[in-house]
């Protein structure tokens, strides 16, 4: 039985680990951190869950169901639709698909055209990706007002890209996704998912195992283990690819900020709440502890806040926060602040196998769980046959 090592216990690499042949493989998992899930996981802060970023699961991901894993995450699920902050007002846009009645009674109205409507049933049943970027899809189907209130704010939050320069045919697929299915949160926080996978597949998963080094069909760790193996698997990011092989692969990242903020008052319910302002560098608000009251301790409320600018300070966002959401600063404290640089891959690589060396990770299918994901599957299916 051939022994493959995985290196990274994020979702790229436990799909990976599930989907190989147990039959012909020995299978480890070594992770760098003492935790898995990458990018997707949670830290409990003094009895608060943050997620590390602002994440959502969509319940409807193919490869997540295909995992078998939903029943096991307990989800919390958002409302349907969205808060948009207009001049120092909240106003509720309904999800027309769920809540149709509402959205035609809704002052939202004011701003979303016949033709809006129209180019959305357009886009869920038809092929409409022409345009090559998601800026110039939005800018040749819908009006300047549904742009501005909810779709620009909307899916910069989603993909972290200011200018919306990605493929609009992946816009589509995610679109699609939150029309036909729901926003939710696993009841425990977003590590649940990673740890799902690992239990469901009984996987052998190494903490605190950092590779350094690799070596005529060794690898070497940070504390001065070495382990043989006959095929070896990046699940990793591509810099840190480039540490350990001593390479120059390319791919740049989006960056965001998101810190999470505690309070005695509750607001939102469940929705989202979108800041379209160019005078607010905030993205959306959001009260986590409304969608599962595990995020909070105590009968407090747990907010987030993010922003695509991760060189605004806590205290900056802090006031911005205050100032939205009517909430004063003596009644919201900071309970930690995620800056980061490499959220999501806005360019992708390909990097070919070699020798006995394989490379999976959303960087090379596309920017979200279902990518990162479906990067280990089909890597598996390629090493199985």
């Amino acid at each position: 039985m051939k022994k493959v090592i995985i290196i990274g216990a994020g979702l790229s690499g436990l799909s990976c680990a599930h989907y190989l042949d147990k039959t012909k493989y020995d299978i480890k998992v070594f992770e760098s951190s003492s935790r898995p899930g990458g990018r997707a996981k949670s830290e409990n802060i003094n009895g608060y869950i943050c997620d590390v970023g602002f994440q959502v699961l969509l319940n409807n991901y193919d490869e997540v169901k295909n995992l078998g894993v939903y029943n096991k995450l307990d989800l919390c699920y958002f409302d349907s639709g969205s808060l948009i902050y207009n001049d120092g007002k909240i106003h509720k846009l309904y999800n027309p698909f769920r809540h149709p009645f509402k959205f035609l009674s809704s002052d939202l109205l004011k701003i979303v055209t016949i033709k809006d409507i129209k180019s959305v049933f357009k886009i869920l049943f038809r092929n409409t990706s022409k345009s090559p970027k998601t800026s110039t899809l939005f800018n040749r189907m819908f009006s300047k007002q549904a742009r501005y209130y909810f779709f620009e704010p909307f899916f910069k939050g989603i993909f972290l890209n200011q200018g919306l320069t990605n493929d609009s045919s992946f816009f589509h697929k995610i679109f699609k996704k939150f029309a036909y299915g729901k926003a939710s949160l696993p009841k425990d926080g977003m590590s649940k998912l990673s740890e799902s996978i690992i239990d469901n597949s009984n996987l052998d998963v190494s903490y605190n195992k950092k590779i350094v080094k690799v070596s005529n069909n060794k690898l070497f760790c940070e504390s001065g283990e070495e382990e043989k193996f006959d095929i070896l698997i990046f699940a990793i990011p591509v810099r840190n690819i480039n540490k350990i092989l001593n390479t120059n692969y390319k791919t740049e990242y989006f960056t965001n900020k998101t810190i999470y903020i505690s309070s005695t008052l509750k607001k939102f319910d469940k929705s989202i709440l979108l800041i379209p302002s160019k005078e607010i560098s905030l993205n959306s608000i959001q009260c986590i502890s409304n969608v599962s009251n595990s995020y909070s301790k105590d009968g407090m409320s747990l907010y987030s806040a993010s922003t695509l600018d991760a060189n605004k300070s806590d205290n900056e966002l802090l006031k911005e926060f205050n100032m939205v959401t009517k909430i004063s600063k003596k009644d919201s404290k900071i309970i930690k602040s995620y800056t980061l640089p490499y959220s999501l891959p806005s360019t992708f690589s390909s990097i070919p196998s070699k020798n006995n060396h394989y490379f999976c990770g959303d960087w090379n299918v596309e920017p979200s769980i279902d990518g990162a994901i479906k990067s280990g599957r089909l890597l598996a299916e390629q090493i199985n046959e």
